[in-house]
C-alpha cells in the first residue's frame, strides 16, 4: 500500500509528463515547444520546468499552473482540474494519440475551427460531445456488466 508521500510523487510525476505532453505532442500553442521556450514564455526557470515534468518537482501549485496554462494555450481551470483527476494511464493513452491519424487528425481540425465560433456554439458542440460520451460509457458498462 502507498503512502500520501508516494502517491503525491505519482501525482508529480503524472502531471508533469502532461504538460510535456502537451508541449510535445498536442496541437494548439504548446506543440513543438521546446523546454527553454515553454520556460522563457511561461516566466519559470528551465530547470524547474525540467524538473517538474519528471515528477522531481510539483508543478501543480497554482502559481505554475497559471503560467503555464496561459504558455500552453490551456485554459487555467481546465488545467487545475486535471491536476486533479489525472492519471498514468491518461498519459500513456495521450501519448498513443499522437501517433494516430484519421479521426483524431479531423477532431483536431474541427477544434482549430471552433476557436473562431460564437461561444454558443462551442458550449452546444462541448455538450453534445459530453452526451456522446456519456451514451457510449452506459453502453460500454452493459457490455461489462450483462
Amino acid at each position: 500500500m502507498g503512502t500520501d508521500f508516494d502517491d503525491s510523487r505519482e501525482g508529480a510525476r503524472t502531471f508533469g509528463n502532461y504538460i510535456r505532453s502537451l508541449r510535445k505532442n498536442f496541437y494548439g500553442r504548446g506543440r513543438g515547444k521546446s523546454l527553454r521556450q515553454l520556460a522563457q514564455e511561461a516566466g519559470i526557470p528551465p530547470s524547474v520546468l525540467s524538473r517538474g515534468e519528471r515528477g522531481l518537482l510539483d508543478l501543480r501549485r497554482p502559481v505554475y499552473i497559471e503560467r503555464l496554462a496561459q504558455a500552453l494555450g490551456v485554459p487555467a481551470t481546465v488545467m487545475k482540474r486535471v491536476a486533479q483527476l489525472v492519471t498514468p494511464e491518461d498519459v500513456v493513452y495521450f501519448r498513443t494519440l499522437r501517433g494516430m491519424g484519421g479521426p483524431w487528425v479531423r477532431l483536431q481540425q474541427v477544434m482549430e475551427r471552433l476557436r473562431a465560433a460564437p461561444p454558443e456554439l462551442v458550449e452546444s458542440v462541448a455538450s453534445y460531445a459530453e452526451f456522446l460520451l456519456s451514451r457510449w460509457e452506459q453502453q460500454r458498462l452493459q457490455r461489462k456488466t450483462g
